[in-house]
């Protein structure tokens, strides 16, 4: 088997055009799953929040790369639906933690299980080797690019 030299800047530039392409489908899929009248924004709220609850606006809001004034009104939509749930944080008054409400577990949980069945099913295709090559590129990919 003769393999190919690739330069880092071919595999940036291949890895800068797939990567929006999967982020595009994602998002279709979410929003076609979501809670009819769901922003996207609303969703990757909920997804934050059910990886990290008890977080605060602000890092919701780094999160989502907004204003904090811009999530206060996202968070409080979610709020006014029943989907998170506003306190006060026990040890910092000044703190608000943010958490999922069952309705918005169980929201987060439907919506996620659909986009994974749907991206499932996109895999099917593929043969067991192609599905070993694609976990063993993410696995390099989460390596490089997760922070520690």
């Amino acid at each position: 088997m003769v393999t190919q030299t690739i330069t880092p800047s071919q595999c940036a530039a291949d890895i800068m055009t797939v990567i929006p392409a999967m982020t595009r489908f994602l998002r279709t899929e979410i929003r076609h799953h979501g809670e009819p009248h769901l922003s996207l924004s609303q969703l990757r709220v909920l997804y934050f929040l059910q990886r990290k609850p008890q977080s605060s606006l602000s890092e919701v809001a780094d999160y989502l790369d907004v204003t904090r004034p811009t999530m206060s009104g996202i968070v409080e939509r979610l709020v006014q639906r029943g989907l998170v749930h506003r306190m006060e944080d026990l040890y910092e008054r000044r703190r608000i933690a943010l958490t999922l409400t069952i309705a918005g577990v169980t929201e987060m949980e439907r919506v996620y299980g659909a986009t994974l069945a749907s991206v499932a099913s996109r895999l099917e295709g593929l043969s067991n080797e192609q599905r070993n090559q694609v976990m063993a590129g993410l696995s390099i990919l989460s390596n490089l690019f997760t922070d520690s």
